[in-house]
């Protein structure tokens, strides 16, 4: 049984976590939107939170799947990093090596399934244990190491030979 939380409580604890999660996925215009979408959905389930996992992992879960519905209603695949305005912000710097190294890392990664993608994102940039990534993607924690290592060596591949030929690093 869920112990007893009010839902500022709750939209406190799971908004950071939750907006990350969804920024890397969401084209900008609608993050806030679904972030929101999510939130009331972890509302709503959260009398049903058996407590086998941390309440950030259970709702990222929730993510997952709403992100999964979200691009299945509009029947296009989900992006992999958001390259709208916040890559175009890094060009007007003028630092065009940190602009098109971030361009090439987000074509690599859109190369990727979204499960990879989401093992990456969950595993290695937000820190998450196997066990808490297997909760999160709904699978298990041998697949999500596989996926990640997967990932890894399709990121390699893909990232050493761009579509457009070149090498690297």
């Amino acid at each position: 049984m869920a112990p007893e939380i009010s839902f500022a409580e709750l939209y406190e604890q799971l908004l950071p976590v939750v907006y990350r999660f969804v920024s890397v996925r969401i084209p900008r215009n609608d993050i806030e939107d679904v972030a929101a979408e999510i939130l009331a959905k972890a509302w709503q389930a959260y009398p049903g939170y058996q407590g086998n996992s941390s309440v950030k992992t259970w709702a990222l879960s929730i993510a997952y799947r709403h992100i999964a519905d979200y691009y299945r209603a509009l029947k296009r695949t989900p992006p992999v990093l958001p390259l709208d305005g916040s890559l175009a912000a890094e060009r007007e710097k003028d630092d065009s090596e940190t602009w098109l190294t971030r361009l090439s890392v987000g074509q690599a990664l859109s190369r990727l399934s979204t499960p990879q993608v989401a093992a990456i994102q969950l595993r290695i940039v937000e820190g998450y244990s196997a066990a808490e990534a297997a909760v999160i993607l709904g699978v298990s924690q041998m697949a999500v190491d596989s996926l990640l290592y997967r990932a890894k060596k399709s990121f390699r591949t893909s990232y050493q030979t761009p579509a457009g030929g070149e090498q690297h690093g």
